[in-house]
Parts: C-alpha cells; sequence; structure tokens
C-alpha cells in the first residue's frame, strides 16, 4: 500500500492535494512580539517575531523546544520576566485569557480532551462557551434559542457531523469534536488564532477540511499561529515557518526557501 492508496480507503475518495490551494494576500503586521521571555528560568526566551494580517505563521521545532509555551504566554496564560506584545502597533498587557479575548485573540490548545472539550456537555455547551456573555437578555438569563441558532449556524458552515446540537461532545469523532472547537472560537469573531496541534489525532479527510477552514479564516484577513509536529504540514500550510530550540528562536523560513531539512 502507498500513503494515497491508504488516504483514499480511509476517506472513501481519491485525495490529489493534501493541502488546498488558497491565493495569498498577506497585509500589515497585525502581532508584534518583542524579546518574550519566560518567569520560568528553563523556558522560552528572548523571542521576537511578527505576525501580518491574512498570513499562517508556522512554528515548528521538536517537543521541548518551548512552541506551546510561548502562544500560552500571547493568551496570557504563562507569566513573563520580561518582553512587549504590540496588536496594531500599540502595547498592550495580556495578563489573562479574559485579556487576550478583550484583544481578539482565541486559542486552540495542544491536548483536545484535556484542556479543550466538556466531554460530558453538549455540543452547543461546547460552541458556545466562549462567549456567552453576549447571550445574556435583560434579565441577565442565558438565551437558549440564541445559542442553538449560532451552533447550528456553525454546525453547518464547518460541516460537523453530530446527530443534534444536543449530543454529548464526546460521543462525536475526534476530528468533529475538533471542529466543534475551532467553531467555539470563531464565534467570538478573533483576529488572531492561535492553533496548537490543529490535527492532530483526527483523520486524513477532516485534517483538510480543517485546513480549508485555515485558509478561508486567513482569506478573510485573519492571522494564524499554528504550531505543528508535521513537517510536511508546516511547509503545506504556513506562509513562514518559525523554527525553535529550546526556548530559542533559531530562524524563520519563508515558504518558498522551507523543506523539511
Amino acid at each position: 500500500m502507498t500513503t494515497n492508496m491508504i488516504i483514499s480507503k480511509m476517506v472513501g475518495r481519491d485525495m490529489t492535494q493534501r493541502f488546498p490551494e488558497r491565493e495569498r494576500h498577506i497585509g500589515e503586521v497585525i502581532l508584534k512580539a518583542e524579546d518574550l521571555t519566560s518567569i520560568h528560568p528553563k523556558s522560552f526566551r528572548n523571542v521576537s517575531f511578527e505576525l501580518r494580517r491574512g498570513e499562517v505563521l508556522g512554528v515548528g521545532g521538536l517537543v521541548g523546544a518551548q512552541r506551546t509555551e510561548v502562544i500560552e504566554a500571547l493568551f496570557g496564560l504563562r507569566a513573563l520576566s520580561k518582553g512587549k506584545i504590540f496588536i496594531n502597533d500599540k502595547e498592550v498587557k495580556i495578563n489573562s485569557p479574559i485579556e487576550a479575548k478583550k484583544h481578539k485573540i482565541a486559542l486552540l490548545t495542544e491536548e483536545r480532551r484535556a484542556t479543550g472539550i466538556f466531554p460530558i456537555l453538549s455540543v452547543v455547551d461546547n460552541t458556545s462557551v466562549a462567549h456567552l456573555a453576549s447571550y445574556l437578555n435583560k434579565f441577565h438569563l442565558i438565551s437558549d434559542k440564541r445559542r442553538k441558532t449560532d451552533a447550528v449556524t456553525h454546525i453547518k458552515k464547518m460541516n460537523i457531523k453530530t446527530p443534534t446540537v444536543s449530543t454529548l461532545i464526546q460521543s462525536l469523532s475526534g476530528g468533529n469534536q475538533q471542529k466543534v472547537l475551532v467553531a467555539r472560537w470563531l464565534l467570538t469573531d478573533p483576529d488572531i488564532l492561535l492553533l496548537d496541534e490543529p490535527t492532530r489525532g483526527i483523520d486524513v479527510g477532516a485534517k483538510y477540511e480543517i485546513y480549508t477552514i485555515i485558509n478561508d479564516l486567513v482569506g478573510q484577513g485573519k492571522s494564524v499561529i499554528m504550531i505543528s509536529s508535521e513537517m510536511p504540514e508546516l511547509i503545506g500550510m504556513s506562509d513562514r515557518i518559525m523554527v525553535m530550540s529550546n526556548g530559542i528562536l533559531t530562524g524563520i523560513v519563508d515558504r518558498e526557501e522551507a523543506n523539511e531539512e
């Protein structure tokens, strides 16, 4: 069996392209990180980079390179000993996920089951949980009707396979769980999406759908930072690849120059 034969047997059709094509319209710098250094001495240090509007910035490196820790710092989950973060040329302080959300940043975590889904809650609960404040009525009660309407809209838009919106998310496949988590953050209308291993543990057909969603988002002018341990994924999806090793940014490679070596 070749790789392509296995893929076609899994998804029920030939996939001539592993990664969807997209037109690239990269704009101005939307996020700038200067000299980010963790409060923990054995974590990342002196990390500086820029993210442009409409760009997918890949982050490569071995396990332990502190890739996750850097984007968690951008989301206010990890404390910095020094460093500055600028959004649209304005310096911001992000000390919590609540502040990150106010600056239109979203984080899809690496471990879907441990830190992503609420397994004993429904698809509609998991979709709406990051956006609950917008569903409060004048009595400060949550409007279930509006939550379900938004959930149904995103289920259709993202081709999420679920019997109903009331189905427990733990009964969905890994790929559909991941798409629910993406839908959760799209409801908050972010400008910057931090995606940590977005296709880990899902089948190749669902991966392609996630890639298509990412391309659609950057096509709308949103910006993505994507951590991946899969070299072909980084090369196939990224406009630039930021390489990290032992907590240090060792280089940034343009898409045209990137190869696995």
